[in-house]
């Protein structure tokens, strides 16, 4: 990588990564990733990590101060004093 280059995109790229290696790796891969994980006292398991490196990567690529994705009709929203 030059110096130059922008890294935003470096972070979500790691972790969608880790996501792929982790959901298509051997049971005997999975079970030292859960052996290592209890070591560090994460007991969620390899399911758990690759579901919190989606989340994350999810997160990440959110735009700022969205918390929620919009309504797909924001119009069609009906508030308690219609």
């Amino acid at each position: 990588m030059d110096s130059g280059e922008p890294h935003d995109d470096l972070l979500p790229t790691i972790l969608e990564i880790c996501e792929e290696f982790f959901a298509s790796t051997s049971p005997a891969v999975r079970r030292e990733l859960d052996t290592l994980m209890r070591a560090r006292d994460i007991t969620g398991g390899p399911g758990w990590l690759i579901d919190m490196l989606a989340l994350t990567r999810t997160r990440i690529k959110r735009p700022a101060g969205r918390a929620e994705p919009p309504a797909a009709d924001e119009s069609a929203v009906k508030t308690r004093g219609d």
